[in-house]
């Protein structure tokens, strides 16, 4: 009898969520080419291809597709297994402080994944700006999951650094224009760290730009780039599978972006349910 190999799941799963075989290694604390080597080694036992590069991103084959919830159950069913007979019982609530397209992307499953390995633990999920979900009055967040420059140095008690993440410039997959006299832009209002970068970026490009639609909601800036309204900056694992990554429009190359940090802040650490919660997300993330 054959048996499907976790780690190579996880592999599987964590690239395509993550959309970089670096971050899955990172992530997994394994070399890219190990990883490499589980995704092969998988497909080989399925007799299937699972994963497929186009336009800048890893995308599902059909089987990939078929079997990305089912591994995703699977692996979370093995959490969820593990942490009931290893962790002591954890209780309590715990208010959780994300970005939004964090929210939609990146955290979703992780968070579904707690939930089932910690049925008694209640989650209070908010989404906002990452300048103020870091700000001092918003101390009512026993955990934040928030962007920072990472040049900054960490001034803040209990803020760790998870990982770096790239930037990436994303439209619609469709052929729009975003180019009429100027560049145009769909970003988040001042303070936002993916619209400091995109002006900067093309202000030292010399590119010129204009910005064409202000939204704080992640829903509505995906909707507004969908409609071809203008291109933004994301961290690239956050990419919505509608939209797309674009290094040129027309016959302007885009300027690189660089990295940002994603960062955790704990409140209290006597909290043990806000402690499970931020030891399960940085082993995952």
């Amino acid at each position: 009898m054959q048996h499907l190999p976790l780690e190579a799941l996880r592999a599987f799963v964590s690239i395509y969520e993550l959309q970089s075989y670096t971050a899955a290694a990172q992530q997994l604390n394994r070399s890219q080419p190990a990883i490499s080597l589980q995704l092969r080694r998988l497909e080989e036992l399925l007799e299937t291809s699972l994963l497929t590069r186009s336009g800048g991103r890893i995308h599902l084959t059909p089987s990939g597709t078929e079997l990305l919830e089912q591994a995703r159950a699977l692996l979370g069913l093995n959490d969820q297994i593990i942490a009931r007979f290893t962790e002591p019982a954890v209780s309590g609530q715990v208010r959780l402080g994300i970005p939004s397209e964090f929210a939609s992307k990146l955290l979703p499953q992780v968070l579904g994944q707690f939930a089932h390995a910690y049925p008694n633990v209640s989650l209070s999920v908010t989404s906002a700006l990452s300048k103020d979900l870091l700000k001092d009055e918003q101390a009512h967040f026993d955990l934040v999951i928030a962007l920072k420059e990472p040049d900054k140095r960490i001034t803040r008690p209990g803020l760790v650094i998870l990982k770096q993440e790239p930037l990436v410039w994303v439209g619609a997959t469709a052929e729009l224009s975003y180019l009429q006299d100027d560049l145009s832009l769909v970003v988040a209002p001042e303070g936002c760290i993916y619209r400091r970068r995109a002006l900067g970026a093309l202000r030292q490009a010399n590119i010129p730009a204009r910005i064409s639609y202000t939204n704080a909601d992640f829903s509505g800036l995906t909707a507004a780039i969908e409609s071809g309204l203008g291109l933004t900056v994301l961290a690239q694992s956050t990419v919505p599978d509608n939209l797309s990554r674009q290094q040129r429009i027309g016959p302007i190359a885009l300027p690189e972006l660089g990295e940002v940090s994603v960062a955790m802040w704990q409140a209290d650490t006597t909290n043990q349910a806000a402690r499970q919660l931020a030891q399960f997300i940085q082993e995952r993330i």
